[in-house]
């Protein structure tokens, strides 16, 4: 696979159509959705999670195997430790769930998994199927043997969590008349690649900026974090508010606001209302939320210490929610991505950043059976 040598947290600039349009480095071998659900959430809400995987690679058909990382939960190791509780395509490969859908994905072909955490993992984990992550990983179609090993290829993942609910639509048959209709609304997230998210090795990349925080009478704001390190690192996040002017929010004592907690190996966790429930702000817009990895403990020689963010901003009358993705502060390299330099490349006269991004080990691999 190819290690692109800059992060890649900011789209790439493209020209299309005569109009300006952005794109984005998404495709890999092993993808994080931050959050997936099967949950009864505020105001009647039923929040379902589908996901849609494409296969990118031109000649191969693809296997892929998932993962749900259910939230709130210490320690989601060892559920990585064997494919008891992993979902793939095949029953020969010893997946403790299996749908056909997810073998042979044929070259550009794409499949679609309607509410993934409901259909495979609810009665395993019961009420802890509520909330949590997802790991995705892709590999040419029939190559994974008892051992793990198998041949990297690329997808890209696309996932919807929605909420189903009716609307009133006119009737075709009876003017000035309406009937109900079932509906959906609610927000794309997309798949993180593994090399796409915050990495405590590189100080610049360590962190990301949600924008555009806002809870008032209309409109709240939730955010989540997944620790996406190797299976025995801890991280220690932090959260940090600043105002619309740049500067750290303060509470009434003049203390910076912040909020620091613990996400044990590929846990999950969610923050509804942050701003009131843990700031304590109500009333206020356009605050920028700071989400750091602080420290990190592992008891591992393999050492990958990362995470990724996500925002939820939901209108409270229509329970909407808008996606609001997370972003390094600084831009990507843009000579580096676009030159002919590999990963095996010399490092000499790179700067930190590149070298991180050449360097930076896999977190996760297929477990055996």
């Amino acid at each position: 696979m190819l290690r692109f040598c800059g992060r890649l947290g900011l789209a790439a600039a493209l020209l299309l159509a005569g109009a300006p349009a952005w794109a984005s480095f998404m495709a890999s071998d092993l993808v994080y959705v931050p959050v997936a659900a099967h949950n009864d959430g505020t105001a009647g809400t039923v929040w379902r999670t589908d996901l849609t995987i494409t296969n990118v690679e031109t000649t191969d058909a693809v296997d892929v195997a998932i993962y749900f990382l259910p939230s709130g939960a210490g320690d989601n190791s060892a559920i990585l430790d064997s494919r008891t509780s992993g979902l793939g395509g095949r029953d020969s490969e010893g997946w403790g769930h299996v749908d056909q859908s997810l073998a042979d994905i044929p070259p550009g072909g794409t499949v679609t998994l309607h509410d993934i955490v409901g259909q495979y993992w609810l009665d395993e984990y019961g009420s802890r199927a509520y909330l949590g992550g997802l790991v995705v990983f892709a590999y040419q179609a029939g190559t994974l043997d008892a051992g793990g090993d198998h041949q990297y290829r690329n997808v890209i993942v696309q996932s919807r969590t929605y909420d189903e609910t009716t609307v009133w639509v006119p009737d075709p048959d009876n003017a000035g008349q309406f009937i109900e209709q079932p509906a959906t609304y609610g927000q794309t997230i997309p798949g993180v690649p593994w090399y796409d998210v915050a990495d405590a090795g590189f100080t610049d990349l360590s962190y990301q900026f949600l924008t555009g925080a806002t809870e008032d009478d209309s409109t709240r704001f939730n955010v989540g974090v997944l620790n996406t390190s190797d299976p025995q690192t801890t991280v220690l996040i932090q959260i940090e508010a600043y105002g619309p002017d740049g500067v750290q929010l303060e509470d009434a004592d003049g203390n910076p606001l912040s909020f620091s907690f613990y996400l044990g190996p590929l846990q999950h966790q969610q923050f509804n209302e942050v701003l009131s429930s843990r700031f304590g702000l109500s009333g206020v817009s356009n605050i920028t939320l700071k989400v750091s990895i602080a420290a990190f403990t592992t008891a591992g020689t393999k050492v990958v210490p990362t995470m990724v963010s996500y925002g939820s901003l939901v209108d409270n009358s229509s329970n909407d929610p808008t996606t609001i993705l997370p972003s390094f502060s600084i831009p990507y390299n843009v000579d580096c991505v676009w030159s002919s330099r590999t990963a095996g490349a010399s490092t000499r006269g790179l700067d930190q950043q590149t070298i991180r991004r050449i360097s930076i080990p896999r977190p996760l691999e297929i477990p055996g059976r």
